[in-house]
């Protein structure tokens, strides 16, 4: 028999895990699964990646999917927290990781120089 993928294998341990965290009291179930979701949705789709960042990516989405899921919640129209985790997962890693790439192009010593007009 073939081995699995490595995105195949990824995706099963994603899933057991979540089964398994949904029998605790305290975890969001709905939460955990949206999140997981999103995050393997940007883990897929990124491009050029070894499989450990790609697992790596995934985690740190799933992760912050699932703290926003309630303030997601919160400051939306959205009424369940699955919908909310995936929305995170989706968003927010990648529009933060935009942002530090424009952190990192920004010049700060521009900003307060005096041009001849100002």
């Amino acid at each position: 028999m073939a081995e699995p993928t490595s995105s195949t294998a990824l995706a099963i341990t994603a899933t057991a895990g979540v089964g398994i965290a949904a029998l605790l009291p305290w975890i969001d179930a709905n939460a955990l699964m949206g999140a997981v979701l999103g995050a393997a949705l940007v883990a897929y789709t990124q491009k050029n990646l070894k499989p450990w960042q790609r697992l790596g990516g995934l985690l740190f989405s799933a992760l912050v999917g699932y703290l926003m899921s309630t303030e997601m919640v919160a400051q939306t129209p959205l009424t369940e927290t699955g919908t909310g985790g995936f929305i995170g997962a989706i968003v927010i890693v990648p529009l933060a990781l935009k942002l530090m790439q424009q952190v990192d192009k920004l010049d700060i010593a521009a900003l307060f120089r005096r041009g001849p007009g100002g």
